[in-house]
């Protein structure tokens, strides 16, 4: 299994200029196949300067064991989010 890539990537409006929510589409390929689920998820920042990513629940149609995929999009989003490849506004 790997991300191979976010997009529709789409920022909600929030009031705390920390926590950021976003709305995307994430391309993943499994063994043969390669799908598309629809994604939500905040990346916050605390004050410590260490950013935190979660995720929220994945659709139930995924034919794939959740903890692994749920780690893969985290680590993605995290790498997103370092290189600055997140929308800000």
């Amino acid at each position: 299994m790997k991300v191979l890539e976010l997009h529709s990537i789409t920022k909600e409006d929030g009031y705390i200029y920390y926590i950021h929510h976003y709305k995307a589409t994430a391309k993943i390929e499994f063994l043969v196949s390669h799908i598309e689920i629809p994604i939500s998820f905040t990346v916050e920042m605390n004050p410590l300067g260490i950013r935190n990513v979660d995720l929220d629940p994945l659709p139930r149609n995924v034919d794939y064991p959740v903890i692994p995929l749920n780690k893969a999009l985290k680590e993605f989003i995290d790498i997103m989010a370092r290189d600055g490849k997140l929308p800000e506004t």
